[in-house]
């Protein structure tokens, strides 16, 4: 239990530091980044795991690392892509769209990954290396795919809906209310005597 909880500790400033990378070298460098760095370091582990776990010490941090990298890249900006991907009106949608893939995607992982290591037998230090290259290579495939199909989005938000206004008019829905703006504010109330 002490050692899950010093592992978990690692997460924790995946995200600020991702946080803080993705206003300085935007959403796609950063997860090209935290990709590239994790899946660098996912194969050092699958590599050597025999001499690193023998050291639980630096299994600990090595693997800490590898966590904190997950969180720095993918972790940290795959929400605020998936949110910056849609239009007000139906951002709520699209993230809850992306989200659905994203469990998907860990359910039919952890569905996979366990078949590999039973295929190992007892040698489950053979079957976590596997385990860990494989990962790896996925990784890769996450930076490249952030590298080259993402785009980095430096604008403001509101800009898509008028987009989105223009492709629903032109399709033939002429009476959309959007709500916020149609409304009164506080400013046009009148107080009561």
């Amino acid at each position: 239990m002490a050692w899950g909880t010093v592992i978990n500790c690692f997460y924790i400033p995946g995200a600020f530091i991702g946080g803080l990378l993705s206003d300085k070298i935007g959403r796609r460098r950063t997860m090209a980044l935290g990709f590239g760095l994790q899946a660098i370091l996912g194969f050092i582990l699958g590599g050597a795991l025999g001499p690193i776990q023998t050291k639980l010490p630096l299994f600990i941090v090595l693997y800490g690392i590898f966590l904190t990298l997950g969180e720095v890249g993918p972790g940290s900006t795959i929400v605020l892509t998936a949110s910056e991907s849609f239009p007000t009106a139906i951002r709520g949608h699209g993230v809850g769209l992306a989200a659905a893939w994203s469990k998907a995607g860990a359910a039919i992982g952890t569905q996979v990954f366990k078949p590999i290591l039973v295929s190992w037998g007892d040698d489950t230090t053979h079957g976590t290396q596997a385990v860990f290259l494989i990962g790896s290579g996925f990784a890769v495939l996450g930076a490249c795919l952030a590298w080259f199909v993402i785009q980095d989005s430096d604008t403001i938000l509101d800009h898509g809906d008028q987009e989105w206004k223009d492709y629903l008019v032109a399709h033939g829905y002429d009476h959309i209310e959007w709500g916020v703006e149609d409304q009164p504010t506080a400013t046009d109330a009148k107080l009561l005597d």
